[in-house]
């Protein structure tokens, strides 16, 4: 009976702070949605296709930035351990973007030439931005998700969105374009950096002394020693796709794709980042906890994202181009094509993504970083032979969803398989009389 009232317990608690995030999720990312038919109109499908390219490096960068500690700051069981890792992060973050303004000084327009994208030559100051404000935001979002401040998670998320949708709109009827649509990303993201001086916030924790962040670091080197390459490669297998399509089909091609992403992976990343934070949240603590019911958890939460998305996959599916048509415009139904294309490639995204952090929470590190590898190979290799070969974007695209799909479907795999054999170690340390049966 007391573990039936600590499930049901845990379950509202789930419940509630899913619904919190959702709240300001969906009214933040709901906002951006909304302003996509204002947005395609404002600016032309090679702008999108600069934000593209632009989104696409400073996520990369901006994921190194943190010396991938920012996980870490889930696992300590003391306030005092987490903070000192936190700062680690952050320091990690300022150094990273000196050193992108520094190499944007001297690489900047060859870069650009290299990526497809010529124009973003002249914004590579921004990129350096960026990524101070996305190392920032990430590291701080982990302090939160580990104090499991949902309320505050919600505000966040709400004045994103509204962030990104006031900067882009805003500078777009201004006519200050392509850079409107480019800074919404920092401005956004910079709005929604929760968690510093709130109550609980890092900057109200007691300052970490240099030996506890040293001691703290050495304690956590193999998340920057193998989980940073890990995330590189992760983003790089989510990015680097359309920067191989945009060096082989245009800069506009590639804003085609960029528009159908968001609309697609929009909606998805609303209900999927909030799973993820409740998610990861709730995992740390059954990882600390000797419940043993990790696996179980992480069965559920995919079972269930599934159930929720088909119906949306299958609508976009039957009506994506009429529906592109007539909300963006007649020069935007090629995105509606491609948006089919990506439905069900969403849909395992979407299932499995939020329970990513698993690996990482067990600390198999070695794990994620071949998954991520291989991830890599598949979702870049098959685009990169299609256009190599002179298939259309359409071929390229279905090649990446397919990619996607198989890679999604592994990664479940890996995180039950681990899942499994962490719930049994912790079961035994508590009924040490289960190993005899």
């Amino acid at each position: 009976m007391r573990g039936l009232l600590g499930s049901l317990r845990r379950s509202r608690w789930i419940r509630s702070g899913l619904s919190k995030i959702l709240a300001g999720s969906a009214a933040g990312q709901g906002l951006v949605l909304l302003s996509y038919p204002l947005l395609s109109r404002l600016y032309d499908p090679a702008e999108f296709g600069l934000l593209v390219v632009f989104t696409s490096v400073v996520s990369m960068i901006g994921v190194l930035s943190t010396a991938s500690l920012e996980p870490a700051v889930l696992i300590p069981k003391t306030e005092e351990e987490a903070a000192a890792v936190a700062f680690a992060s952050l320091v990690s973050v300022l150094v990273t973007a000196a050193a992108t303004a520094v190499a944007a000084w001297f690489l900047g327009p060859s870069l650009a030439g290299l990526l497809g994208a010529p124009a973003l030559a002249a914004y590579w100051w921004l990129v350096a931005l960026t990524v101070l404000v996305i190392g920032c935001y990430l590291v701080l979002s982990e302090w939160m998700i580990r104090g499991r401040t949902y309320g505050a998670l919600s505000r966040r998320n709400l004045f994103q969105g509204i962030g990104q949708v006031v900067t882009q709109v805003g500078l777009g009827l201004a006519g200050v374009r392509p850079l409107g649509l480019l800074l919404g990303l920092a401005v956004g993201r910079l709005m929604g950096t929760g968690g510093l001086a709130s109550r609980g916030g890092l900057v109200r924790q007691r300052r970490p002394r240099l030996r506890e962040v040293v001691a703290a670091v050495s304690r956590y080197r193999r998340f920057p020693l193998v989980a940073s390459w890990s995330k590189l490669l992760n983003t790089a297998g989510l990015q680097v796709p359309f920067l191989v399509i945009a060096a082989a089909y245009g800069d506009a091609r590639a804003g085609l794709l960029g528009l159908a992403v968001r609309v697609v992976g929009g909606p998805a990343g609303v209900i999927g980042q909030a799973v993820y934070q409740v998610f990861t949240g709730e995992a740390s603590a059954r990882f600390r906890g000797p419940q043993g019911d990790l696996a179980a958890f992480v069965r559920r939460s995919v079972l269930r994202l599934l159930a929720v998305g088909v119906g949306p996959a299958v609508l976009l599916v039957a009506f994506s181009p009429a529906v592109f048509g007539v909300v963006f415009g007649p020069e935007w139904v090629e995105s509606g094509h491609l948006a089919q294309l990506l439905a069900v490639a969403y849909l395992a995204e979407f299932a499995v993504t939020p329970i990513s952090q698993t690996l990482f929470l067990l600390e198999l590190q070695g794990r994620q970083l071949i998954w991520d590898a291989a991830r890599l190979v598949l979702t870049v290799g098959g685009p990169a032979v299609a256009a190599a070969s002179g298939a259309s974007i359409a071929v390229a695209v279905t090649v990446l969803a397919v990619a996607h799909v198989i890679s999604y479907a592994l990664l479940y795999v890996l995180s039950m398989s681990a899942a499994r054999a962490s719930d049994r170690v912790r079961r035994l340390a508590v009924h040490p009389s289960g190993a005899a049966s």
